[in-house]
């Protein structure tokens, strides 16, 4: 499944980008451009290749979230299953905020262990549930912006 969805970003970013890296390199070798100009140009095609990857994955999770929400529309059984994440991470959340830090400071415990990363899964399920699907994809393995990472690997 992951080789599928990086053939399908890869082939399409690399598509994008070698069309106008062709033209670039065309307008180079005749002498319209000059070198500086020519490598302005290349980084300039690989973040407009980028960005409109990014629209692109933006609007497919947006419409993925979309699809999802009609289904518990329509199903009693997501409903419930919906109703229990969001209910179960919200008192996860209120354990953590209120209940940790009262049982710490009415002295029945010294230090309480760290919560790891159960805090940050309540978080990205609790959003999941109240709308915020297309945000809560992005921080697995497609976080941050395909663009920010080109800009950051080119300038280094």
């Amino acid at each position: 499944m992951l080789a599928a969805i990086i053939s399908s970003v890869g082939g399409a970013f690399i598509n994008q980008f070698f069309d106008a890296a062709k033209d670039i390199f065309h307008d180079y070798q005749q002498g319209k451009i000059t070198a500086e100009e020519c490598k302005t140009r290349l980084l300039t095609s690989l973040l407009d290749s980028a960005r409109a990857i990014e629209v692109s994955h933006s609007e497919t999770l947006a419409k993925t979230y979309a699809s999802f929400m009609q289904a518990v529309e329509k199903s009693r059984l997501l409903q419930v299953v919906w109703a229990s994440v969001a209910i179960s991470q919200l008192l996860v959340l209120l354990w953590h905020q209120v209940g940790i830090p009262a049982v710490v400071a009415m002295g029945w415990v010294q230090k309480y262990p760290t919560s790891g990363s159960t805090v940050e899964w309540a978080y990205l399920l609790l959003g999941g549930c109240i709308g915020l699907g297309p945000i809560v994809l992005r921080n697995g393995p497609g976080a941050g912006s395909v663009a920010e990472k080109l800009k950051s690997a080119v300038s280094k």
